[in-house]
């Protein structure tokens, strides 16, 4: 009996670990961001 699917169910291009890279990018910004934002007007890092 032939097999009929494919026989990799990987994605020829790497779009989900590019999409995954590109979210962990704008996370670390965002985090860069907001703990630059923290410094500047409460002084410290953690605001808590």
């Amino acid at each position: 009996m032939a097999d009929t699917g494919p026989s990799d169910l990987r994605p020829n291009s790497n779009v989900y670990t590019v999409l995954v890279i590109v979210a962990t990018i704008f996370l670390l910004a965002a985090t860069v961001f907001t703990s630059m934002r923290a410094q500047a007007l409460y002084g410290n890092w953690m605001p808590f």
